[in-house]
Formats: C-alpha cells, sequence, structure tokens
C-alpha cells in the first residue's frame, strides 16, 4: 500500500491555531485512494523541523510526503514548486526565538542553492481548482520556516536516495484568525478536503505532471 506523510505546525507569531495541523490531523490514519495518510505535528522552528520529518521518513519509509503550513494573507492553496536554502525574516523569530537575517537556513554552504518539488504540483493545483477549491502553483515559498522544511525534507530524501514525491500546501488563515481584518481565508473543512486531494492525486497520478496553465487569480473569485 502507498504511504504518506502529511505535516503541520505549530502555532507560531502569537496566534492561537495553525490550520495546517487542524487539517491534516484529521487525515491521520484514513486510506485516501488506496494510500495510508500519516500526520505528524511538526516545530517552528529553524532545523528542528526538518530533524522531526527526516526521523520520520527514516523511521517509516513513505511513498510521499506533504508538508502543510500556514500563509497568512494568501486567498488561495499555494503548491510549492521549489525551495531554496535561504532564511531571512529577520523580524519574525521561530517559537524558540531565533531570527535568520539573510544566511542558509540549513547552515551548510555545500549544499544545493534550490531544490524542485518532486511532487505533481500542477497536477494537484489543478485537482483543487476542479473541486473548488482555488489554488495556484508557487515558485516563491518565502524565507521562513516553511520554506526551510520544504528545502530540507527534499534534500534529506535526495542525500539518502529516496524515491519521494515531495511538496509544500501553503494554506489560507481560517476565518476566525482574519476577524477585524482584511485577509482572505478559507473553512477548515475546505483546507481539509485541500490535503485530502492533494493526497489523492499524489497518490495517483501517474506520468509527467500536468501542462503549465494560467492559473486563476489567487486574488480573484474561481468562475
Amino acid at each position: 500500500m502507498t504511504r504518506i506523510l502529511v505535516t503541520g505546525f505549530d502555532p507560531f507569531a502569537g496566534r492561537a491555531v495553525n490550520p495546517s495541523w487542524e487539517a491534516v490531523r484529521e487525515l491521520d490514519g484514513e486510506v485516501v485512494a488506496g494510500a495510508w495518510v500519516h500526520a505528524i505535528r511538526v516545530p517552528v522552528v529553524w532545523r528542528e523541523s526538518v530533524a522531526a520529518i527526516a526521523a520520520a521518513l527514516d523511521r517509516e519509509p513513505v511513498d510521499a510526503l506533504l508538508i502543510g503550513g500556514l500563509a497568512f494573507g494568501r486567498a488561495a492553496v499555494n503548491v510549492e514548486a521549489l525551495a531554496h536554502a535561504v532564511g531571512d525574516v529577520p523580524w519574525i523569530p521561530d517559537n524558540a526565538g531565533r531570527a535568520l537575517s539573510n544566511e542558509r537556513s540549513d547552515g551548510d554552504a555545500s549544499g544545493p542553492d534550490a531544490l524542485l518539488a518532486t511532487a505533481p504540483v500542477r497536477a494537484i493545483a489543478a485537482a483543487l481548482n476542479s473541486a473548488g477549491i482555488p489554488a495556484v502553483v508557487s515558485w516563491d515559498g518565502g524565507t521562513y520556516v516553511s520554506n526551510a522544511t520544504l528545502y530540507g525534507a527534499l534534500r534529506h530524501a535526495r542525500d539518502r536516495g529516496l524515491a519521494l514525491r515531495a511538496t509544500y500546501l501553503h494554506v489560507p488563515a481560517l476565518p476566525e484568525m482574519t476577524t477585524g481584518t482584511s485577509a482572505p481565508s478559507l473553512t477548515l473543512g475546505t483546507i481539509t478536503q485541500a490535503f485530502r486531494i492533494a493526497c489523492e492525486v499524489m497518490a495517483t497520478h501517474d506520468g509527467p505532471d500536468a501542462q503549465a496553465q494560467r492559473w486563476p487569480s489567487a486574488l480573484a473569485a474561481l468562475p
């Protein structure tokens, strides 16, 4: 049976919840499109997030890895196609109080500057849009712990020769997190379904990724 590891982050930056964990915990133990799904919670701490995922991959090999995280202010689910090695958000420390400023997130200058996601990111975004969930392929996952986590997981898989489909879903905030702001949001049910659909695609997609297309604007309503 295909096995998929999905991860969600702890809350951070003073917020009470992180929708990524609230969503993926609902999938723990499910069988999605014939694939067994296991969910773990990951700390918002530089390098510790990567260590947690690497330990899980080494402990119990899987076929696919779907990392989830919050992107407050984004209106659509962003399917990350690339991760780079730069950490540069000095105004937002991690949950251990550490902030990085224009430096390598892994501290290892010998590694590649960037790595491509190995999951069919365009097929995932297309499937989400077909289900009425706004989604785009993203080529910029930011410079915080989230991007560093995908980069570290991709490098861990590459260095160990793992045939692993991996990507990252950046999801909007929950409605209750945006009270008093103009920030967009998606319901927890919608976000959970987004992760479920992504798992379905990762379990069943065969051959090359879907064709590139002009994605619906992340700020516009879907037709």
